[in-house]
């Protein structure tokens, strides 16, 4: 269950960091990440760490199959 929890909160860090990067970079729409000084880059930047940080955390919390149970009948 707990694997299932980091798993989804994963998936949603890498759907908010990917859209926000591709909204930024199209648009010029801060989103989220208007509070961060330091402007345009400092952003692209936020949004490009926040999708990378929710893909390591969906990969490492993947469901594995287990031989046992998934057995081809």
């Amino acid at each position: 269950m707990r694997q299932a929890v980091w798993l989804v909160l994963g998936l949603i860090l890498l759907a908010v960091g990917a859209q926000g990067a591709i909204r930024l970079l199209i648009n010029k729409d801060p989103g989220v990440m208007r509070f961060l000084p330091g402007g345009y880059l400092i952003q692209v930047a936020a949004y490009v760490a926040v999708a990378l940080i929710g893909l390591r955390l969906a990969r490492l919390n993947r469901v594995q199959p287990d031989p046992k149970n998934d057995r081809p009948r």
